[in-house]
C-alpha cells in the first residue's frame, strides 16, 4: 500500500511510495532553501556599506556580520547532521527553516550593530539545520543515474544563489532598504515549510544510539571560535603586542607584553587539538562521536573535504572583497555592483550542467580540476589588472571565466565528496563535508579581509610618507583618513576637505596656531593670510587619488591570496579518485 512506511536495514523512511513520486518537487523545495543559505551568505556583502553608515561601525564589524554566519554555521553543522540522522532529516530541516525565518526577521529588525551580529548568529543555526538535512535528503531520496542529475541541480543551485545574491540584496538596498534583503526571506521560509510537508519523506539512521556528544560539541565550536577570533581581530588588538585595548563585559585583557590574538588562536589549535583526540578514541570505544574521522579512509572523502577546505578559503574570500571594493573604491550603487557580478552567475549556471554531463564521460575528478584552473586563471588575470584605471566592464568580463570554473567544480566535488559514503553515514558525512567548507569560508573572509585591510593601510602609510603635494594641515590627519580607507564606503575627499578647512587656508597655520586651554570657550585668533596658499579642493584630490590607489593594491592582494588558495585546492583535487563513468553512484568502491 502506498501509505505503508518502508523499513531498510540502516534506516526508517515513511511514505515512500507516493513521495517518491513527488521527489522532484522536493528537490525543488530543498534547492530552494539552499538557496536561501547560501544567498544570505552573499546577499549581505553588498548591504554591508549602508549597514556600517547606518550602524557608524568598523570594518571589523563588517568582517564579524559575515564571518558570524559562517563561524556558527560551522560550529554547529555537524551535530545538526547527526540529529538529523537520528531524529528525522525532514523533522530537523522544518526547524531549521523555521530558526532561519525568525533570524532573518530579526536581522532586519535590528536597532545596533551588536544586535544585529547576534542575530546573524541565529540565522546561522538555522541554517546549519536545514542544509545538512537538504543534502542528505538528496542522497537518500535519488539512486543510481538520477542522484547525478539531482547533485547537478542541487550544484547548480549553489552556484547561480552565491552571486545572485548581491544583485537581489543590491536592488533591495538601493529601492527599499538593507532591512528588505533580509525581510525578503520569510515568504520563502514559509513556503519551504508547507512544501516540506507534501513532498520530503522522512528519513532516519536506525541504527544509531540517542547520544549528543556534549564534549565534542564545546571542544570543537570554541576551537573554532577562537582560532577564527584571533584572525579576525589581529588587525585590530595586533598580531603580537597590543595595539588596541580589549576588553568584553567589564573584563580588560591584563597584559601590555602580548596582544590577546596570539593566545587565542594558540588556545584554538590547542582545543581543535584536543577535539580530535577525543573523537578518535570515541570512535574506538565503539561510542557515538560528534565527527566520524574514520570517514577519512574512504579516499574520496579524505581528499574532497582538503580541496573543499582550501578552495573555499579563496571562493568566499574574493567574493567579499569584490563586492566592498565596486561599492567603496569603484563608486557603484548597491544593485550596480549586483550587476557586475551578474556574469559570475550567468556563467555558473553554464557550468553546473555541463559539469554533469562530461561527468557521465570522463569522470567528475577531471571537471573538478578543470574547473579550479579556470578559477585559477581568472584570479590571476583580476590580480594584474586591478588599478585605480580598471573598468568595471573588464572586472566582470573576468569574473564570467571565474563563474564557468566556479560552475563545473562545485557541484562535481559535492558529489565526488559522498560517493562512497554509506547511506547510514550520509547525515554526518555531509556535515563534515559542509562544516569545512564553512570554515574555510570564514578564514576565507578573514584571512582575505586582512589582505585587503593590511596592505590599503600600508601602502597609504607609504603614499603619505612619501607625498610631495599633502599640505602639514592635511598629512596631520593621516590617522583619520588611514581610518577612512579601510571603511567599505566611497568617500569623495574633494568635497570633504574643501568644506571642512577654508580655501585659501596658509600652508603651516594648522601647526602654528596655538589651541585653546582646556574649557576655554573663546575662538582663537583668525590666521593672517599669506600669499602661499592651500588649495583645499586639490588637497582633497591628491588624498582621493591616495586611498584609490592603496585600495586597489589590496584588492590585487587580495585576488592573489584566492590565487593562491584555489591553486592550492586544484593540485590537491589530483588526489582524488575518478569513478568509472557510468558506475551507478550508490556502489560505492571499497574503502582506501
Amino acid at each position: 500500500m502506498a501509505n505503508t512506511p518502508v523499513l531498510s536495514a540502516d534506516m526508517v523512511i515513511q511514505d515512500g511510495s507516493e513521495h517518491h513520486r513527488r521527489r522532484w518537487y522536493a528537490l525543488l523545495i530543498l534547492s530552494l532553501s539552499l538557496t536561501l543559505v547560501i544567498m544570505d551568505a552573499t546577499i549581505v556583502n553588498v548591504a554591508i556599506p549602508s549597514i556600517t553608515q547606518d550602524f557608524d561601525s568598523t570594518f571589523r564589524d563588517a568582517e564579524w556580520v559575515n564571518t558570524i554566519y559562517s563561524l556558527v554555521y560551522a560550529a554547529t553543522l555537524i551535530l545538526w547532521g547527526k540529529i538529523g540522522d537520528q531524529y528525522g532529516r525532514r523533522l530537523l530541516f522544518m526547524l531549521g527553516v523555521v530558526l532561519f525565518g525568525v533570524g532573518s526577521a530579526l536581522v532586519g529588525a535590528s536597532t545596533s550593530i551588536n544586535m544585529l551580529i547576534l542575530m546573524r548568529a541565529i540565522q546561522g543555526v538555522g541554517a546549519a539545520m536545514l542544509s545538512p538535512s537538504t543534502l542528505s535528503i538528496v542522497t537518500t531520496t535519488f539512486k543510481g543515474k538520477e542522484r547525478g542529475i539531482a547533485f547537478g541541480i542541487w550544484g547548480a543551485t549553489a552556484g547561480v544563489a552565491a552571486a545572485l545574491g548581491p544583485l537581489l540584496g543590491g536592488w533591495m538596498v538601493d529601492n527599499a532598504s538593507w532591512r528588505w534583503a533580509f525581510y525578503i526571506n520569510i515568504p520563502i521560509v514559509i513556503t519551504a515549510f508547507f512544501g516540506s510537508l507534501w513532498a520530503i519523506r522522512e528519513s532516519r539512521d536506525i541504527k544509531t544510539r540517542h547520544y549528543f556528544d556534549v564534549p565534542g560539541i564545546l571542544l570543537g565550536g570554541v576551537g573554532l571560535a577562537a582560532f577564527v577570533f584571533g584572525i579576525i581581530e589581529g588587525q585590530g588588538y595586533g598580531w603580537w603586542k597590543p595595539d588596541d585595548q580589549f576588553s568584553m563585559l567589564g573584563w580588560d585583557w591584563p597584559y601590555d607584553s602580548i596582544s590577546i590574538v596570539p593566545v587565542s588562536i594558540t588556545i584554538g589549535v590547542i582545543l581543535l587539538g584536543i577535539f580530535t583526540w577525543y573523537e578518535r578514541r570515541l570512535e574506538r570505544q565503539n561510542s557515538e562521536p560528534l565527527f566520524e574521522f574514520g570517514l577519512f579512509r574512504y579516499p574520496s572523502y579524505r581528499y574532497g573535504m582538503i580541496t573543499g577546505l582550501i578552495v573555499n578559503l579563496g571562493e568566499i574570500g574574493i567574493l567579499f572583497a569584490l563586492s566592498l571594493y565596486l561599492q567603496g573604491t569603484k563608486g557603484l550603487s548597491a544593485f550596480d555592483t549586483g550587476i557586475a557580478l551578474l556574469p559570475l552567475a550567468a556563467m555558473a549556471f553554464v557550468g553546473a550542467p555541463l559539469a554533469g554531463a562530461f561527468s557521465a564521460r570522463i569522470g567528475p575528478k577531471w571537471i573538478v580540476t578543470s574547473g579550479m584552473v579556470l578559477e585559477i586563471i581568472a584570479l590571476f588575470i583580476l590580480s594584474q589588472i586591478i588599478d585605480p584605471g580598471v573598468s568595471v566592464n573588464t572586472i566582470a568580463l573576468v569574473l564570467g571565466v571565474y563563474g564557468l570554473g566556479l560552475g563545473l567544480a562545485i557541484a562535481q566535488l559535492t558529489n565526488l565528496v559522498l560517493y562512497d559514503i554509506p547511506g547510514p553515514k550520509a547525515g554526518i558525512a555531509s556535515g563534515g563535508n559542509s562544516t569545512i567548507r564553512q570554515v574555510g569560508a570564514a578564514l576565507g573572509i578573514a584571512i582575505i579581509g586582512t589582505v585587503v585591510s593590511t596592505t590599503t593601510e600600508n601602502r597609504l602609510v607609504d603614499a603619505f610618507d612619501q607625498s610631495t603635494v599633502l599640505a602639514p594641515p592635511v598629512l596631520a590627519m593621516e590617522d583619520m583618513y588611514m581610518e577612512m580607507a579601510k571603511q567599505p564606503v566611497n568617500f569623495d575627499f574633494e568635497v570633504m576637505l574643501g568644506d571642512a578647512l577654508p580655501h585659501g587656508m596658509p600652508a603651516g597655520a594648522a601647526e602654528s596656531a596655538d589651541p585653546p586651554m582646556t574649557g576655554d570657550t573663546t575662538e582663537a585668533a583668525p590666521v593672517p593670510p599669506v600669499e602661499n596658499s592651500i588649495d583645499m579642493s586639490a588637497q582633497g584630490r591628491e588624498v582621493g587619488r591616495l586611498v584609490e590607489a592603496a585600495r586597489s593594491e589590496g584588492m590585487s592582494n587580495a585576488a592573489l591570496a584566492a590565487f593562491f588558495f584555489v591553486g592550492i585546492g586544484a593540485l590537491s583535487s589530483l588526489m582524488l579518485p575518478n569513478p568509472k563513468p557510468g558506475a551507478p553512484e550508490d556502489e560505492a568502491p571499497a574503502a582506501g
